[in-house]
C-alpha cells in the first residue's frame, strides 16, 4: 500500500483523452470528472504510538520524547492551508504514547481520486519549544479503510530501518460518503 498514487480513472480512460472523436466524449461530465468520485466526510482518531524513537537532533539526549501527532489532508482544492488536526502531547513516552481522547481529526475530502493523508509525528522539545520530527507516513485516501488501522511510519530517508523498524501509529478510521 504504499507509494504513489494513480491518476484518478477519469484522466486514466482513452475515451477522454484530449483531442478524442468519440460518441462517449460529447457526454462527459467535466464537474462529475474533476471531484474523482463522491466526496467523502474522514473521521480519525489517533489512539496511540508504538515504539517512538528520538528524533535525529535528540539521538545523543538522554531524555525522552514528548511525542505529538499532525494529521493533514492533501486533496487538490483550493483550500489553503490544507486542513490539519493536531493531537495533544504526551509528555515523557515515546515506548507507547496513547492519546485515546474524544477528539478526531474530521475532514472533507472533495477529491479521493488524488487525496493523501500524511500522518507526521513531531517531538516537542519543553527547553527550545521546537518540535522536532520523528516519522510520518503517507496513504492515498481511496485505499483507507474504515476500522481500525496500524499506520507505519518512515524517517526522514523514507526508509523503515533501525530505531524505525517497528515506529507505528494505531488509528481509528471512520468514513462516510
Amino acid at each position: 500500500g504504499q507509494g504513489y498514487v494513480l491518476k484518478p480513472e477519469y484522466l486514466r480512460e482513452d475515451s477522454h483523452a484530449e483531442g478524442s472523436e468519440s460518441e462517449d466524449a460529447a457526454s462527459f461530465d467535466v464537474d462529475g470528472a474533476l471531484t474523482g468520485g463522491s466526496p467523502r466526510h474522514l473521521s480519525i482518531r489517533v489512539l496511540s504510538g508504538f515504539c517512538l524513537p528520538k528524533s535525529a537532533e535528540k539521538k545523543s539526549s538522554s531524555s525522552t520524547i514528548n511525542p505529538f501527532v499532525r494529521v493533514t489532508l492533501y486533496d487538490g482544492s483550493p483550500a489553503t492551508p490544507s486542513p490539519a488536526f493536531r493531537t495533544h502531547v504526551v509528555e515523557g513516552n515515546g515506548l507507547n504514547p496513547v492519546w485515546n481522547g474524544p477528539e478526531a481529526a474530521d475532514f472533507a475530502c472533495a477529491n479521493p481520486g488524488v487525496g493523501v493523508l500524511l500522518f507526521a509525528v513531531y517531538d516537542h522539545c519543553n527547553v527550545t519549544k521546537t518540535d522536532l520530527f520523528v516519522g510520518a507516513s503517507a496513504m492515498p485516501v481511496s485505499c483507507l479503510r474504515e476500522g481500525y488501522r496500524c499506520v507505519s511510519l518512515f524517517d526522514s530517508n523514507n526508509a523503515r530501518s533501525g530505531a524505525m523498524k517497528h515506529a507505528s501509529l494505531f488509528v481509528k478510521v471512520k468514513i462516510e460518503s
